[in-house]
């Protein structure tokens, strides 16, 4: 098989019940020139079966067996990154269903970007719950990441699953020697550093919510999710998000531009001052949440920072 344009990572755990319709999904992409790179994490159940039957049948498909096992998603998509090859990189959910077009359309966005530098194409998505018998709607980013202050307070990135990105971001994430909350946190947080952002506002996947899953993403409306940080207590920050910012910062220091820095810094402040000052300085620091600053705000003001 020749070099393709494009390399799906797919990381499994335990998919049995909806692999194999993910799978057709990829298959039915108007978009063609794919590689799909598999890593199962140890499943117990049929999925690795089930992946040997449907790759004997194309050959596009490929599952890696390399005995290793990382029982954490974020790494797992790690270790495909660094087995990717392709110019184009797209993160594949084991548990969604891909609209046609789906790719065709980010390939198109994100040929047509300066892919000199790193670059990060993402669009939306229905959301799918299961459990619930819901009907398909909604959507599953609500936070629409334009650079780096949309990025600092989010405790995630844009999902995996919505985005595809260049091979010089592939490069920038894998010299990354630091603490990883997720890898598409990680992601993006180093897009915002060195690339381009490019959100496509069109819905091309169905993101499925149900009981039990490894990683997910809120069906709920933004009036919901106010609702609920409101009520809880939580810190602003949390450990494993903030932990692998300051190791980004740290890491990559000499190479940020001074305007980086300078937001850096602003941010790395919010650290040891009062909720009131915080909250004043978020205006001042332009700092998003949802992309409004008056949301970040009242969260600042009802919780601690970490």
């Amino acid at each position: 098989m020749s070099q393709p344009k494009l390399d799906i990572l797919m990381a499994t755990y335990n998919g049995e019940a909806y692999i194999s319709q993910q799978i057709y999904s990829l298959q039915q992409q108007t978009f063609t020139d794919w590689r799909l790179l598999i890593h199962d994490d140890g499943s117990t159940d049929r999925t690795i079966e089930i992946i040997r039957e449907l790759a004997a049948t194309d050959q596009r498909i490929c599952l890696i067996e390399d005995g290793l096992c990382f029982h954490s998603a974020g790494r797992n998509f790690m270790h495909l990154l660094s087995l990717s090859t392709a110019p184009f990189i797209s993160f594949c959910d084991e548990d969604d269903i891909w609209l046609q077009d789906k790719l065709s359309t980010q390939m198109e966005v994100i040929q047509a970007e300066d892919n000199n530098i790193p670059q990060c194409v993402y669009c939306n998505a229905y959301v799918y719950n299961v459990k619930a018998r819901q009907p398909i709607g909604g959507i599953s980013i609500l936070n629409i990441v334009k650079d780096l202050h949309d990025v600092l307070f989010a405790n995630g990135g844009i999902q995996g699953c919505a985005m595809i990105i260049n091979d010089k971001l592939r490069e920038k994430c894998l010299l990354f020697k630091g603490r990883i909350a997720m890898h598409d946190h990680l992601i993006t947080l180093v897009n915002a550093l060195f690339g381009h952002f490019t959100y496509i506002p069109r819905r091309l996947f169905l993101y499925r919510r149900y009981t039990g899953a490894v990683t997910g993403a809120t069906d709920r409306s933004l009036l919901q999710r106010t609702t609920g940080f409101l009520r809880r207590r939580k810190p602003i920050l949390e450990s494993s998000h903030l932990d692998s910012i300051l190791d980004v910062y740290h890491f990559y220091t000499e190479e940020l531009s001074p305007e980086i820095k300078e937001t850096f810094d602003h941010f790395l402040r919010f650290l040891n001052r009062s909720r009131w000052t915080n909250a004043i300085w978020v205006f001042k620091d332009r700092f998003r949440l949802f992309g409004k600053s008056s949301l970040l705000a009242v969260k600042v003001l009802l919780r601690p920072i970490r």
